[in-house]
């Protein structure tokens, strides 16, 4: 008897093993799904952007009163504060449609990273786009500015000291060679993700399960496109 209440205890061990292993495959294809829905709702949006057929969706009276009770964004883009970059427009997004954080060349410090946090967590964001744009400023300032002489204001100083190191490589001469700055932003890009993944334990976590994507990309101010990379599985 001993024996087969052994045998039955443990096929329903092994039952509920192969349940919960089904429910974490489901749970799995569900994510991708939707953050491919989400990826391409922005290509398409940047694409009706581009070709000056934009949908203005979800910008009048009756979206403003829906998002009184509450805003669930499903994509985070950190971008530049340039007047020329504005995600909500480039994308052909509507109100709370996209969770944006905008600071000069997309540094990252303690408030934006928070700011992440706070859009992935409390929000339920799953895509991350971290977009640089060719013709920066301040990528510009921090290769042109010499190391250790001052601009004459401590804020952007600190400013240029943080957007240095993710531009090894390049210097003053880069600006003349390549006006539109594109390596150096996309090597800007690259490096700012790379130090959200190494300084944010709750995105870096949310990354390896699978429930958040980080997607990097560049817009080229001319033709509006955006380029992506990094975007296998979509």
């Amino acid at each position: 008897m001993m024996k087969k209440s052994k045998d039955w205890s443990n096929a329903f061990l092994l039952l509920s093993f192969f349940w919960m292993s089904f429910e974490n495959i489901a749970h799995t294809d569900s994510n991708t799904e939707s953050l491919k829905k989400t990826f391409h709702e922005l290509v398409n949006g940047n694409k009706r952007y581009m070709t000056d057929t934009p949908f203005h969706k979800n910008e009048n009276k009756i979206r403003r009163k829906e998002l009184i009770k509450g805003q669930k964004p499903n994509t985070i883009v950190l971008t530049c504060s340039d007047s020329r970059v504005p995600p909500e427009i480039i994308f052909d997004q509507g109100l709370g449609e996209i969770f944006t954080i905008r600071v000069a060349g997309n540094s990252l410090d303690k408030n934006i990273i928070a700011s992440m946090e706070y859009a992935v967590e409390d929000l339920g964001s799953h895509l991350i786009i971290i977009m640089g744009h060719e013709y920066c400023g301040a990528i510009k300032a921090a290769l042109s500015t010499p190391k250790g002489k001052s601009t004459g204001s401590s804020d952007l100083d600190y400013l240029l000291f943080t957007l240095k190191p993710n531009l090894e490589g390049f210097d003053n001469r880069t600006t003349l060679q390549d006006p539109s700055l594109h390596n150096p932003v996309i090597a800007n890009v690259n490096k700012v993700t790379h130090q959200l993944i190494e300084r944010s334990f709750l995105i870096h976590k949310k990354v390896l399960e699978g429930t958040v994507k980080i997607i990097k990309a560049i817009y080229a101010l001319g033709s509006g496109r955006v380029t992506f990379w990094d975007t296998e599985k979509f």
